[in-house]
């Protein structure tokens, strides 16, 4: 996926602690998971279990993801999982999302009498 590439080229000049990155790599395979469709709810400690970071440091490479223009999240209050939504490497601050169909082209009848009787 050019995502991912297009992330590791970005470190090159702006590099993310380790931290920061192994959250990207789970919320990207959140996302793929999710087909792409956004937010994501997760827990901090959901996320903490995976990534095998304490709490702490989540919120930590959260909030440094986010600065770094990697990731959007949403708060609900309360005790709901917070939203997340990645920000793409291709079009920086843009979303992602799920790609379109394309649907196949619809063909016009012939106008030489095609279609249904006339009466």
């Amino acid at each position: 996926m050019q995502e991912i590439r297009y992330f590791y080229r970005r470190q090159a000049s702006y590099p993310l602690s380790v931290h920061a990155q192994a959250l990207w790599a789970y919320l990207m395979y959140r996302g793929n998971e999710n087909f792409w469709h956004f937010p994501i709810r997760l827990s901090v400690y959901e996320l903490a279990g995976a990534t095998k970071m304490s709490a702490t440091m989540v919120k930590r490479a959260r909030e440094e993801l986010e600065r770094q223009g990697y990731l959007l999240h949403e708060v609900y209050g309360g005790n709901k999982p917070a939203g997340y939504y990645m920000l793409s490497c291709l079009r920086p601050g843009t979303p992602m999302a799920p790609k379109p169909l394309k649907m196949p082209a619809q063909t016009e009848p012939a106008l030489s009498g095609a279609g249904p009787p006339v009466h």
